[in-house]
């Protein structure tokens, strides 16, 4: 069994609502068939009205993308949709993340972290999230694979992966900046003393000169 462990994840999911209508009600059906037991990583939020049949699935497959970039907070931030084969029957499910550097099967994926989201209906087949991916669970350049789990069951599974400059390069780059500032700091405190160093040898020659000039009388 994974062990789940708390995370700086940040989650918003709320159901997929549709407009009144048979028309909308198709419309979902269809995206849901197309994209069942999937988990579709999105570059915008889908809107809430489309004026064909297939407007919602060509949406998805427009705007849908496997890469994620990092924002200036180095975190990773998206929309996703996840659609079900049959009914959760249930009012939550676990969005559970994998690192699959060493693969996509049970044996070989690294559980990450994972959060609950809450459903509006406990007959839905879809659901729309948002997620924010932060350090250190998460990192830049790497493989990761997004598992909705309903009652310890996988029910629709996406991948993706993350861009953006790596912890390692982070750290790199704070120890430079420390490095650097040590040393700025330490230029500082040699010039110090070598300006104390020289007053005082301007002290010294000025009391000997006044010593010289007092021997002459």
């Amino acid at each position: 069994m994974q062990n789940r462990k708390t995370g700086r994840l940040v989650a918003v999911g709320a159901a997929l609502v549709f407009m009144l209508g048979v028309a909308h009600e198709v419309i979902a059906a269809n995206a849901e068939q197309v994209f069942a037991g999937k988990v579709v990583v999105l570059k915008k939020i889908p809107p809430s009205y489309f004026p064909t049949k297939d407007g919602f699935v060509n949406f998805l497959r427009t705007h849908s993308t496997n890469v994620v970039f990092a924002n200036e907070q180095n975190e990773w931030m998206f929309q996703s949709m996840a659609f079900f084969k049959q009914p959760l029957g249930d009012y939550e499910v676990e969005m559970v993340f994998f690192d699959t550097k060493n693969g996509k099967s049970e044996d070989k994926r690294r559980f990450v972290n994972s959060f609950t989201q809450y459903t509006q209906d406990r007959q839905t087949k879809s659901l729309m999230g948002r997620a924010v991916l932060t350090r250190p669970s998460f990192d830049a350049n790497r493989d990761y694979m997004v598992v909705v789990q309903s009652h310890g069951k996988d029910v629709a599974t996406g991948f993706f992966s993350t861009k953006g400059v790596s912890q390692a390069e982070l750290d790199e780059q704070k120890r430079s900046e420390a490095e650097m500032k040590k040393m700025e700091e330490s230029m500082k405190d040699l010039e110090k003393k070598a300006k104390e160093q020289e007053e005082q040898q301007k002290r010294e020659e000025e009391q000997k000169n006044q010593k010289a000039g007092d021997d002459l009388f």
